[in-house]
């Protein structure tokens, strides 16, 4: 897991289970004295720092203590303590689970913020929006929040919370895969925090830190990394960031061929993190990891123990995406091991569908241009910095020329030494502006190729590991049929329907990977890979198929990938539906521009898909999951379908966009 940072305005925070030390509960005895008669404001900030201080130990205090500040801050109208209050509300209840009620307070928080202009909150509620939606796997919109965060606080000029935004970028990049901008980040945190001496935060850079290194496989130093970390959050009473250290260098332990020494970091943090009620939603990495361990050495009892925990815990925190896809590839193992294939395919198709909606294209291409966007902000406020330099020095000289040659002499050369500076300005701005376009250029190609290579890992990453163990499936299920051919019809049918999902799912995930291969989809790729399909259709049935591309198309028009993939399936499922149920004996496809001037001319492309089958009346008709998923990618496509059907007619399918 790796170690997350909040951004709040604290003089202190204790993190101690709900059986207070002494030391602590004087602290905040004697805080609570002073807010009884200090005037509103004080009083109002010691109750945000005391009940942030109750979250974490009691949470119901918390919440009175938080509703109590509150009512006071808006009957005074000390609007800096009501923003900050309702802020920490917010993390009452995302630290309690509640997401909806967390992402109102915090959306609460910024508006009365951004309203009386207190722009030190506005950056802390914009990184706390960022979490609530990392915690959800929206990684665009967690990564844009904090790099808001970033350039906000940069204007306000608080050097010292730097290191809390950079480390949280540098987290999105390490879920993203990119390990070089993770490591700049977490170090640039990391000098931050060294530069300000804030012991806890610099145990947080030390363990992501590590936690970069060791996906790297520099498993030694990542080893020295942790335990430096660990030392660091022992001394400074902080369990949070304690355990999770514990479960950084449990996977270095795996890692280093010593699942003992991981097990018992992985039972202790659990054990921990539920005793004393800190971030429970972090629990699933080490619950996952169990399963993976207990998988590899045949122990399946407790393997299943720990599924069974991982299932109550996703009921628990039911929009936890971050582990959730790892937990449902161990536990899909466990239920194959087990000999129970249905469980295991139910378990496996859960962590393909999330993880193909956690690493989709866009998302690749939205977060590669969310860095560009802070980039060129930060260069323009540089810029502009220089251009105020330039102005005070420009007034400084027409002062003193103006002392040296008197009103009417300095008029004269205020004139000729205006038109300089003008045509010099001039041609520096043009100059700029070309530097300018020339670097946008050269971002815009660097960008193409990262995200090239963020794709080709992604679908490596699918075909390797996703397709292997389809491939291992279909392997169990075709020896479970022939160990039970004794068996009854309904078992071995089960099998094999079993078995043939598996080998579409197969080929779906190749198309899958086809389309992610290719940064654009010329109208060729795209015939060869329809062509490939019908033949594959011919081979099965006895329809005589027609498949025509207008020529006009060709060489000069390219898709791209999510559109060609989308055109695909389109045709694919139309095709598929007329074999199954129009009983047709010829299936014509084809695609060309879209010239006809109807109510669908708006669009440039057209797709027909017709049959000359029975047919059916398609205002009494009850249309199933085809054509509906026709219509989604029509929209996805922001084009449009029609389904035109006679009885025994044939039916027509056609998508323009």
């Amino acid at each position: 897991m790796r170690i997350k940072s909040l951004s709040f305005l604290l003089i202190f925070f204790i993190s101690i289970p709900e059986a207070l030390p002494q030391s602590a509960q004087k602290k905040i005895d004697s805080l609570m004295q002073v807010a009884e008669s200090a005037n509103d404001s004080v009083r109002l900030r010691i109750y945000n720092r005391v009940s942030f201080y109750y979250i974490f130990n009691n949470p119901e205090k918390a919440k009175n203590l938080i509703l109590k500040g509150i009512k006071q801050a808006e009957a005074k109208k000390v609007y800096f303590s009501e923003a900050e209050l309702v802020n920490t509300y917010g993390i009452y209840y995302d630290v309690s689970g509640k997401s909806d009620s967390a992402k109102y307070y915090f959306e609460k928080a910024l508006n009365l913020s951004e309203m009386h202009g207190y722009k030190v909150i506005t950056a802390m509620v914009i990184n706390n929006l960022g979490m609530f939606h990392w915690n959800k796997g929206s990684y665009e919109e967690a990564l844009d929040y904090f790099f808001q965060a970033l350039e906000m606080n940069k204007e306000n000029t608080v050097d010292s919370e730097d290191g809390t935004y950079l480390n949280n970028i540098g987290l999105i990049y390490l879920e993203m895969g990119q390990y070089e901008k993770a490591e700049e980040y977490h170090k640039k945190a990391l000098e931050v925090r060294k530069r300000y001496g804030d012991k806890k935060d610099i145990a947080t850079s030390l363990s992501n830190l590590a936690i970069v290194l060791g996906v790297q496989d520099r498993n030694k130093e990542s080893e020295q990394m942790f335990l430096e970390a660990m030392d660091l959050a022992k001394s400074e009473n902080e369990q949070g960031k304690y355990f999770d250290v514990l479960n950084g260098l449990s996977k270095i332990y795996l890692k280093l061929n010593d699942p003992k020494k991981a097990i018992q970091l992985l039972e202790e943090l659990i054990k921990g993190r539920n005793e004393h009620n800190i971030d429970r939603r972090s629990n699933l990495v080490a619950i996952s990891r169990l399963i993976k361990i207990y998988n590899g050495s045949n122990n399946l009892n407790l393997a299943l123990k720990y599924v069974e925990m991982g299932d109550q815990f996703l009921d628990e925190f039911p929009d936890s995406k971050n582990s959730v896809v790892e937990f449902f590839q161990n536990a899909s193992e466990t239920y194959f091991r087990n000999n129970n294939p249905l469980k295991g395919a139910e378990y496996l198709e859960k962590a393909i569908s999330i993880k193909e909606e956690i690493f989709s294209t866009e998302n690749a291409n939205t977060i590669a241009n969310l860095e560009t966007k802070f980039n060129v902000a930060e260069k323009e406020r540089n810029l502009a910095e220089a251009r105020a330099k330039l102005t005070v020095q420009e007034l400084e000289v027409e002062r003193k020329n103006i002392l040296v040659y008197g009103t009417s002499a300095a008029a004269i050369f205020i004139g000729v030494l205006g038109f300089l500076v003008y045509h010099q300005q001039k041609l520096k701005n043009s100059q700029l502006k070309k530097e300018a376009e020339l670097k946008t250029a050269l971002a815009k190609i660097e960008i193409q190729n990262r995200l090239q290579e963020q794709r080709l890992r992604i679908s490596r990453d699918l075909h390797d590991n996703i397709g292997s163990q389809l491939t291992f499936i279909i392997s169990s299920i075709d020896s479970l049929k022939y160990r039970l051919s004794d068996a009854g019809s309904a078992i071995t049918d089960k099998l094999g329907s079993i078995s043939s999902f598996t080998s579409q799912t197969i080929h779906e995930l190749r198309d899958t990977i086809w389309a992610m291969n290719k940064a654009d989809i010329s109208v060729e790729d795209l015939q060869a890979r329809i062509s490939n399909f019908i033949e594959k259709a011919n081979d099965s049935s006895e329809v005589d198929f027609q498949f025509h591309v207008d020529e006009s198309l060709l060489n000069n028009c390219l898709f791209t990938s999510v559109e060609g993939m989308n055109i695909y399936r389109v045709i694919q499922e139309a095709v598929n539906n007329a074999i199954k149920h129009s009983g047709a004996s010829q299936i014509q496809v084809s695609l060309s521009k879209n010239l006809v001037h109807t109510a669908m001319s708006n669009y440039s492309y057209k797709i027909e898909i017709v049959d000359n089958g029975k047919g059916f009346d398609v205002e009494k008709a009850e249309l199933g999951n085809g054509i509906e998923n026709i219509k989604k990618r029509a929209k996805d496509l922001n084009g449009k379908v029609e389904v035109v059907s006679e009885t025994e007619r044939g039916t027509t399918v056609k998508l323009v966009y």
